[in-house]
């Protein structure tokens, strides 16, 4: 289960939303099945009046509903001083008058509702006051019925504080999978703004409180390890385009894997260059590069320019200064041989490949003997696999990118991102990641294939060490992505697999406990006590059919 927030003005605009037919036409008879007060049937909005046109009675659609009397109650308390609708974009004016702070006092009023990001050095609206929250089920999950979701929604509110604060929320369901939580930060008792502290954490611990309960597919704490997931509007770009995945997802794969097979920051930036990302800089007072922005040719937005990434965007491991930490630690390496034509011979490259190979037993033999940091042996696998990929598929990515992206999660360090400290497995590993990137393509033929197989196999086995020590941290799905990327590994070893045929490993699912288990009342686990007791979770026919 997963609670996402965002803020904005407009609360005619969000009760449009989801009262209507959706972006794609995806919303199915959307209805409140939640409400502060408790009596959710109170705020359905009724249809709109039939219509008769050329002595024909048209009666109203799906989604016609008269949305007035919902919109009043939402918004009634914001009426004294706050807008119903956006501020206005800022000019470069004001904007300049908000980064020096010399704002006069007859400045327009909209105006207090931006500020300037010192940190980000940018002028940025204000958080609004209009409380969003879409919740989101598993796949595997069993469809909850409304009054599971009342219980839910009212569990969550409590533990944002929105509800103690007497402010007004609503939850309105148009889907199976998931509901979106609507509130006006205003309280009903005070008459003020109320301001939710770490609502985002307290969601994300009350979820998992939930999963337990229910008996949902576990999700992963907030650890900054999963990757940033694409936008509704980057997936609907990428369909209309034809493509498969992403410019984010694409940025991502071929940022890090210049990442990984540089060894300092003009290196990277070359790298980027050559690729055709068309890399820009950002510097501090000082001159020194404090951040960079990537765009994938030919992804424009409306007005014609590039859409621009940066490190932050794509990856938690692929900001700047994360980098420079990154690139402080790649060891010297020895030059690899090169015939006249600047070409690394097949012996070289056979040579190379053998001494990876030996790095990665010596890495699983230091974790199955806890000599060794594993998260450092664990971000080190992650390069070797990222610099084989670029150097075994070179532009088109095929089963050993998709195992390395898989792998990427496993690889990062819960809350730090990067390893506290490397090890001599470690660096080891490093060094061959950059050993690899030297000797540039590999062709996968004749005796270099076997060398490559060799370490297509001690990579599945360190990586499988990774997974077990992982597991036994309690990191589940660290855990779950290094035995995907072992498992895909192992599959590509396998006589007949050429670099891409062989299917990417499949994700594997955490299994949730019983669905028909009864519900317990909050009693014990939870800091808010349930109004009632939830009924029992029990999937329908269907769904027990589709569980099968």
């Amino acid at each position: 289960m997963i609670a996402k927030v965002v803020r904005g003005y407009r609360p005619a605009g969000l009760i449009r939303y989801l009262f209507g037919p959706g972006k794609f036409e995806e919303h199915k008879t959307p209805h409140v099945v939640a409400s502060w007060d408790s009596a959710p049937w109170l705020h359905n909005p009724n249809k709109l009046p039939s219509v008769e046109l050329d002595d024909e009675v048209i009666e109203p659609g799906e989604f016609d509903f008269d949305l007035g009397p919902l919109t009043t109650t939402m918004q009634e308390l914001a009426a004294a001083g706050l807008p119903v609708t956006n501020p206005p974009a800022i000019s470069s004016t004001w904007s300049d008058r908000l980064r020096t702070g010399g704002v006069p006092a007859d400045a327009p009023s909209w105006l207090k509702h931006y500020r300037y990001d010192r940190e980000k050095e940018v002028v940025a609206r204000r958080p609004g006051y209009v409380w969003h929250c879409p919740v989101r089920l598993h796949g595997e999950d069993p469809i909850l019925r409304d009054k599971h979701w009342e219980y839910v929604a009212e569990r969550l509110m409590k533990a944002t504080g929105i509800q103690q604060a007497g402010c007004r929320w609503i939850a309105v369901r148009h889907a199976d999978d998931h509901i979106h939580l609507m509130a006006t930060l205003v309280s009903e008792t005070t008459g003020k703004r109320f301001y939710p502290k770490n609502d985002w954490p307290k969601l994300r611990t009350e979820c998992q409180r939930l999963e337990r309960e229910l008996g949902l597919v576990a999700t992963a704490s907030a650890d900054q390890t999963a990757l940033k997931e694409p936008t509704r509007a980057e997936k609907g770009k990428a369909a209309q385009r034809g493509k498969q995945i992403t410019a984010r997802e694409e940025l991502r794969r071929i940022v890090a894997q210049c990442a990984a097979t540089s060894t300092s920051g003009s290196e990277f930036l070359a790298e980027l260059a050559r690729e055709g990302l068309d890399p820009k800089t950002t510097h501090d007072a000082a001159g020194r590069v404090r951040g960079y922005t990537v765009a994938r040719p030919g992804d424009l937005t409306a007005n014609g320019t590039p859409v621009r990434f940066s490190g932050t965007k794509l990856a938690a491991d692929l900001t700047w200064p994360k980098l420079l930490v990154r690139w402080a630690s790649v060891p010297t390496i020895e030059p690899v041989h090169r015939t006249d034509d600047g070409r690394v011979s097949p012996v070289d490259r056979r040579n190379v490949l053998e001494e990876v190979a030996e790095a990665a037993g010596r890495a699983a033999g230091a974790i199955r003997d806890s000599h060794e940091n594993t998260e450092g042996i664990a971000h080190a696998a992650g390069e070797v696999l990222t610099a084989l990929a670029r150097g075994y598929e070179g532009y088109e990515p095929g089963p050993i990118s998709r195992i390395a992206e898989r792998f990427d999660r496993a690889a990062r360090t819960p809350h730090r991102v990067l390893p506290s400290r490397l090890g001599a497995a470690a660096f080891d590993l490093r060094q061959a990641s950059s050993r690899i990137a030297v000797v540039g393509a590999l062709s996968g033929r004749g005796r270099e294939k076997f060398a490559l197989l060799s370490l297509v196999l001690a990579l599945a086995g360190l990586i499988m060490e990774i997974a077990a020590w992982q597991r036994a941290c309690g990191r589940i799905h660290q855990a779950t992505a290094a035995h995907d990327a072992a498992t895909g590994l192992f599959a590509h070893a396998q006589p007949g697999c050429s670099r891409r045929t062989v299917q990417p490993p499949a994700q594997s699912v955490q299994v949730p406990v019983q669905a028909t288990a009864p519900v317990r009342a909050a009693t014990t686990k939870s800091n808010f006590a349930p109004s009632r007791v939830v009924p029992r979770l029990t999937p329908s026919p269907t769904q027990r059919g589709r569980r099968q």
